[in-house]
């Protein structure tokens, strides 16, 4: 298939639901770090699915579809394609915050396989993260052991 033409409607059902199955796999893996919403980005600025960093939300992966010849209010609507964002809150100097996009990328339908490799990667960071976090508090710890005394002759 060539990069400007349109996978028919089967084939468009059939990677929608791949994307679902995957990310709810991913929410499922990762259900102790993440948070998988469905939201509507006109609304809540993320995306159509979001997977959220927890417990507390500063971080999240934010999925918008993207239609060819509709838009979203055509109840029989099909992404064509998707793009997605690794955003994190950061503070602003007025104790505001905001987004802050780390990543972010537009696959084609056809290419779903991608976006749920980039989605689980993203996962992964998050739990990886959060368990090096974990280390520290469990030990009391918070940053990298000191050097070692060297031995003075």
């Amino acid at each position: 298939m060539s990069p400007t033409e349109i996978p028919d409607r089967d084939h468009l059902v059939e990677y929608m639901d791949r994307l679902s199955a995957g990310l709810e796999q991913i929410g499922r893996d990762y259900s102790r770090f993440v948070n998988l919403a469905d939201e509507d980005p006109e609304t809540f600025g993320g995306g159509h699915v979001v997977f959220y960093r927890e417990p507390d939300s500063q971080a999240r992966f934010a999925i918008e579809e993207h239609y060819t010849g509709t838009d979203w209010t055509d109840p029989d609507r099909l992404p064509t394609s998707w793009s997605w964002r690794a955003e994190e809150r950061t503070r602003l100097p007025g104790g505001h915050y905001q987004w802050t996009v780390h990543a972010s990328g537009r696959i084609d339908a056809a290419d779903v396989d991608e976006l749920l490799g980039d989605a689980r990667a993203w996962a992964q960071s998050v739990r990886a993260q959060t368990l090096r976090a974990e280390s520290f508090t469990a030990t009391g710890r918070t940053g990298p052991d000191p050097a070692p005394p060297t031995r003075r002759l």
